[in-house]
């Protein structure tokens, strides 16, 4: 039968295995211990026996324990202490009454001290302690008297010709077999969780894509993994004991004592052949103030393939801002101010609001100040408040988890603050938002944790918001449209963007440059080089653009298409903005929030209009500047009939 995972119990002598058998009957029955008798004159050949058979663990007492312990290289050795109490317990037991001297003789490690106890019995108990086994017979022998008691080891009847000498084995009581047996289980099992944890650690160690180096402040390696040596290309037993100092050529400067002079975290870069290594050395406190060095080294060329792919993979879920404020086109001082205002506010951690019509480039300064910020490696998150129902808008923002609700993902799925986490997330049209979600986005902003849909715990985040309102939000807090709470926590910083008719000179610059764009797949033209019709100039700069930058991009379009064929009178129209606006009764200038008329005037019904006249009534009125929620409101539908129709359009 093996005896891996065995205790061996040895003891002296055939008596002594009597007794451990009966106290350790259950242990021995479980397949636990083995109790034993080995051959002490032997001690090195009994070691190495019991090492092959499997032992993992020895417990032996008095001068067997430190015979073994000179030879415990591969399994540990626990003593059995003899006590003192057991020892004063046998004597008080055989020597009451009696007046005999009586020997004890004992290993020099027994009991020390017992000779101050023997010292009250006016001599007639005498201590003689040995070292070796041999020197256990010496001493035997040297007893003057025959005939008197001796309580010493089992082996004495081993070592010892005395036929004249009561020997009498010294015992431990069963409570202190047990004891022992005990603490040798307990250690077993605080071992076995040590080399399951070391395992563990090594697997780690040997298994990361970094390489890892420690070494001591004078420098000499100790530990290395299998990614070091093979980015140093080195075998690890060739490095270990070496100075780091003569593998590693880029090493920061020595102390003037010639240790390691890095106190903290240090990167630097070198050379191993044609490979690039990054270095970070981070200095721990390894024991009793001995200070160690951790080394972690990485291919330069993987980290830039890491960064690229995962920039790719971000910017195939839409989680980059592709556009930073030097891509904003512009020759007004009032947006050169705009602008450099932005670029100052994202240098700052607050919250932005900005203010502008449709079309007047809210995104593109959201992406901008984003990517003037520290969080410009982050992820930029964007959605538009007004395209989703109620809950919809709250399973993409808040995320859920699996089975929360009809139709969710088994595995649920990550709200967009969850992948804002450390960037940005841009939440446009924020006046659309429904009064309930608002107190949920305020939560959220103040706690700076997140709850997913049907889950009953939170995600720290890190994420800065900047809002975009294309309606006047004092007005909606006014009149109960918008909690005034969350205002105040989106509004640390404004910006407000001016629709184009009030940037005349941006017109004809953006007009130019949309018509080099379209030009490009046609060879190119610069937008310098574009000349226009001075009248059609003048048309251009007399419209009133109610669709501002999305609708210069259309005319231009419109421009390129059909500028050749003598179709002039397609290209600006006067139902372009100026014309529904007229029509409506408004001033072809004023914006959403400024409008007062329609939404307090009857309702426009969309009943027996067909498909073409709905879409120009609904592009209209969205042309006015006017959100979805107030157009669904204008037009006596919901908002959901509202996106059906906008989605009808569009395809």
């Amino acid at each position: 039968m093996s005896n891996n995972g065995k205790i061996a119990y040895i003891v002296p002598s055939e008596v002594l295995l009597q007794s451990a058998e009966r106290i350790l009957q259950e242990e021995i029955r479980e397949g636990v211990l083995d109790a034993m008798m080995i051959d002490v004159r032997n001690v090195r050949q009994e070691y190495e026996r019991l090492c092959r058979e499997g032992y993992i663990c020895l417990i032996a007492r008095g001068g067997t324990y430190f015979e073994l312990k000179k030879c415990s290289e591969v399994i540990p050795v626990l003593q059995e202490r003899i006590r003192t109490s057991d020892i004063l317990e046998m004597l008080a037991a055989r020597e009451a009454g009696r007046d005999e001297p009586v020997y004890i003789v004992l290993h020099r490690g027994t009991a020390p001290g017992f000779e101050n106890i023997t010292a009250v019995t006016d001599g007639r108990m005498k201590v003689l302690r040995y070292e070796l086994l041999e020197e256990l017979s010496e001493v035997l022998a040297g007893i003057p008297e025959s005939g008197v008691r001796v309580y010493t080891s089992g082996y004495a009847t081993l070592v010892s010709d005395r036929t004249d000498l009561r020997f009498i084995e010294l015992r431990n009581r069963p409570h202190t077999i047990r004891e022992t047996v005990n603490l040798a289980r307990n250690f077993l099992g605080q071992m076995q969780e040590n080399i399951q944890r070391v395992n563990l650690m090594n697997s780690i160690y040997d298994n990361i894509d970094e390489g890892l180096v420690i070494f001591r402040s004078d420098n000499v390696i100790m530990e290395v993994n299998r990614r070091a040596a093979e980015l140093i290309g080195m075998d690890r037993e060739e490095m270990i004991g070496r100075e780091i100092y003569s593998i590693i050529q880029e090493m920061p400067e020595r102390r003037p004592d010639g240790h390691c002079s890095i106190d903290s975290p240090r990167t630097f870069t070198g050379r191993v052949g044609r490979t690039r290594i990054s270095y970070t050395v981070y200095p721990f406190e390894f024991y009793q103030d001995e200070t160690r060095y951790m080394m972690t080294l990485q291919d330069v060329t993987k980290i830039q393939e890491l960064e690229h792919n995962i920039r790719l993979q971000l910017s195939k879920k839409g989680l980059v801002a592709e556009h930073t404020l030097r891509d904003i086109l512009t020759c007004e001082p009032v947006m050169e101010h705009i602008i450099d205002k932005a670029g100052v506010i994202a240098g700052y951690e607050g919250s932005v609001l900005i203010y502008g019509e449709s079309g007047t480039g809210k995104e593109l300064f959201a992406q901008g100040i984003h990517n003037a910020s520290r969080r410009s490696s982050g992820p930029f998150v964007a959605i538009n408040c007004a395209a989703l129902t109620e809950s919809l808008l709250e399973s993409e923002l808040f995320g859920y988890v699996g089975g929360s609700f009809t139709g969710a993902r088994k595995e649920g799925k990550a709200g967009l603050f969850e992948l804002a986490h450390r960037g940005t997330i841009f939440l446009d049209e924020i006046n659309s938002t429904p009064l309930s979600l608002q107190a949920k986005i305020l939560r959220v902003i103040e706690s700076q944790q997140v709850m997913r849909v049907g889950s009953d715990y939170v995600i720290p985040l890190d994420v800065r918001i900047i809002s975009a309102s294309n309606g006047n939000l004092e007005r909606d807090i006014d009149e109960g449209r918008f909690r005034r709470d969350l205002y105040y926590r989106l509004n640390t910083f404004e910006l407000t963007i001016p629709p184009i008719r009030e940037r005349k000179q941006d017109i004809l610059l953006l007009f130019r440059y949309y018509l080099s764009r379209f030009a490009e797949r046609t060879g190119g033209v610069s937008a310098d080089e574009i000349q226009l019709d001075p009248a059609f100039e003048r048309q251009l700069l007399r419209h009133t653009w109610l669709g501002n930058v999305r609708e210069i991009r259309s005319v231009a379009l419109r421009y390129d298409a059909f500028s050749g064929d003598n179709l002039h009178g397609d290209i600006l129209k006067p139902d372009d903005g100026s014309a529904t606006a007229a029509a409506a009764g408004q001033p072809a200038a004023q914006t959403a929030a400024e409008a007062p008329g329609l939404l307090d005037s009857e309702q426009i019904p969309l009943s027996g209009l067909t498909d073409a006249v709905e879409h120009l009534v609904i592009q209209a009125l969205e042309n006015r500047g006017l959100t979805r929620t107030e157009i669904a409101s204008a037009l006596g539908i919901s908002r959901q009939a509202l996106y059906k129709k906008m989605k009808k359009d569009e395809s």
